[in-house]
């Protein structure tokens, strides 16, 4: 989802609505000890290009209109969407293209365990296509689902709706014990770790390696990887509410070793270079 609107929900932790049904503990500060969290954002403030970014937690974005497509940019191609598309994995450098007065966009987080066995879908498949229409993802049954969502404009039976569906739909909450306690402690240290010293919070009980192959298994990416997203999120959005002591020290704060560090993942993230970032009217 765009990346200043991510921001803004991860600042404010105040979702539409959430509900937490057959979900046993809690996976962390980024949603995922819920089945769903939905938000409502209006999008009046914002440029027409928008940089997408993801933290990692499986995220349906509806557009007002079941007939509204979406435009991105990735690597300077023109890329289509249906109305309701699906941000997940690891995104690098695509640009989201507004239409004009375009209102609001209604988010939906998602559990990650849940979202992949209630739509059956690998996590492995986002590593190459991290934003995709939902439609590809789906059965017909969620297609039907979907249509009636958007027969209705009140948020709250929409999330009805959608709720009423997971509760009808196999699905599963479980996630290995350690891999829980990973992702806690990452984002307990807002991405400011390494994976030694995740290793040693866990206490010594699996090895790189099975952390490595489980976190690809259940989360859809690398530990490196995730600890890479949170620490950049934080970094982003610890600047962007306070710009008086720059960026630079905004990036030391959040753990990067040094300013070119965090430039790199910048550039590799958002497509561009910080010092040429609209920062204010994001």
């Amino acid at each position: 989802m765009p990346i200043s609107l991510l921001t803004d929900m991860r600042l404010s932790g105040q979702p539409l609505l959430d509900f937490t049904d057959e979900i046993d503990g809690h996976l962390g500060t980024n949603g995922g000890g819920h089945i769903i969290e939905a938000y409502v954002f209006s999008c009046k403030h914002l440029e027409m290009s928008q940089p997408l970014f993801n933290d990692g937690i499986p995220t349906v974005i509806f557009m007002p209109n079941s007939a509204d497509e979406v435009s991105l940019v990735k690597d300077g191609q023109l890329i289509k969407l249906k109305s309701v598309w699906v941000c997940c994995g690891v995104i690098k450098n695509i640009q989201w293209l507004m239409p004009e007065q375009l209102e609001h966009i209604f988010v939906l987080r998602f559990n990650l365990s849940v979202f992949y066995s209630a739509f059956n879908v690998s996590p492995s498949m986002f590593l190459s296509n991290p934003v995709c229409s939902f439609e590809d993802l789906v059965d017909e049954r969620w297609l039907g689902i979907i249509n009636e969502i958007y027969q209705t404009d009140n948020f709250e039976d929409k999330i009805a709706m959608m709720k009423n569906a997971l509760s009808m739909s196999e699905k599963s909450s479980y996630l290995p014990y350690l891999v829980k306690i990973a992702i806690a402690h990452i984002d307990q240290r807002k991405g400011n770790t390494t994976v030694s010293e995740l290793l040693s919070a866990i206490g010594g009980k699996v090895n790189q390696r099975w952390l490595q192959r489980n976190f690809i298994k259940y989360v859809g990416m690398a530990p490196k990887k995730y600890i890479s997203l949170q620490r950049f999120i934080c970094t982003y959005g610890l600047y962007n509410i306070d710009k008086s002591s720059g960026l630079s020290d905004a990036a030391m704060v959040s753990g990067y070793y040094d300013y070119n560090h965090f430039q790199k993942d910048f550039k590799q993230y958002l497509g561009i270079a910080p010092s040429r970032y609209s920062w204010v009217s994001r």
